[in-house]
């Protein structure tokens, strides 16, 4: 059946006028008959008739703790400060860190009010939250970079410490030998630690710079001659204080149901009381790092895995 044109208009109008858009600092109630501004949410009176802008949960998250009613606090860049929840919804470079419910910007999001416990939110860790990740990252590597890789005294990509230019560029991991050639690259070489002092030096920079990475030394086994050497030839040094503790396979699993002193030591031997700080003998690895994991101490470490270049060069 054919529907008259006046009908047919008609109904179009209708279906406009059921069609609400709000703009601005508006948004929608729940049944969709009106539009309200922001500040009216949550301000004692029912302004949507239905009674949407004055939710209970929705107004638990409105008037948060930290800031002014419509404000949440927001983190970025070290810094903190109130600013309106919508603002706080769309900032994104960098994104606010703050206690705000998620489920609010869901809800100016879609512009619409609803039952905020009808929300379901995507977990936590999206590609949302790993550039914003990424972006700390980013920050917290520009505010090391005169600890890693800048220095007035030290050329390019180098800084002090202790009297010597290195170069700590913990955000790369690559093998030994590849590790050296990006050394080579930049106009050094591997650290090759010379004394106590400057080893002390190094761990306390790297301790205090929180820098949790592992690093390629300019050590290595020489097969021919049995010998950890250095890159120019020269013995490295065996013992304490710079080599990781040596223990007895046995000594990982000490913890065992025995009474009496004198029955664990009979049950190991003894040997769990006894340590040294040298290499493995054989070597597990043929190349020397210093890693986290052994407190910055020097081991033996498979050639092929992934550690940062620590590069020396001459003032």
């Amino acid at each position: 059946m054919l529907v008259p044109m006046k009908t047919f208009v008609l109904l179009l109008c209708l279906g406009f006028s059921t069609a609400l858009e709000c703009t601005g600092d508006e948004i929608s109630c729940t049944n969709g008959e009106r539009c309200v501004p922001y500040r009216y949410l949550c301000d004692g009176d029912s302004d949507c008739g239905d009674g949407s802008d004055e939710e209970a949960g929705l107004c638990l998250a409105w008037k948060n703790t930290d800031c002014e009613k419509g404000q949440a606090l927001c983190r970025a860049n070290g810094a903190s400060e109130c600013i309106s929840i919508e603002n706080y919804c769309h900032r994104t470079q960098p994104a606010c860190q703050g206690t705000l419910d998620r489920r609010i910007c869901s809800i100016l999001g879609d512009r619409k009010l609803v039952p905020i416990d009808t929300i379901r939110l995507p977990p936590v860790n999206t590609p949302g939250d790993a550039y914003n990740k990424s972006v700390d990252l980013g920050s917290e590597l520009r505010s090391k970079l005169n600890d890693t890789l800048s220095h007035p005294n030290c050329p390019r990509f180098y800084t002090e410490v202790g009297g010597q230019c290195l170069s700590l560029f913990y955000v790369g991991s690559s093998s030994w030998g590849e590790a050296r050639a990006f050394c080579k690259h930049i106009g050094g070489d591997l650290l090759s630690i010379r004394n106590v002092n400057h080893y002390i030096d190094l761990v306390n920079h790297l301790v205090e710079n929180q820098i949790t990475s592992d690093f390629w030394l300019g050590g290595r086994y020489e097969q021919d001659d049995l010998s950890w050497v250095w890159l120019d030839g020269n013995p490295m040094p065996l013992g304490t204080p710079f080599w990781s503790l040596r223990r007895h396979d046995i000594c990982n699993q000490r913890n065992v149901t025995v009474v009496g002193t004198t029955k664990l030591r009979e049950a190991n031997h003894g040997e769990c009381y006894h340590y040294t700080q040298a290499p493995e003998n054989p070597p597990k690895g043929f190349c020397a790092a210093i890693t986290y994991d052994k407190h910055y101490y020097m081991s033996d470490e498979d050639c092929l895995t992934d550690r940062s270049p620590l590069c020396v060069t001459s003032v």
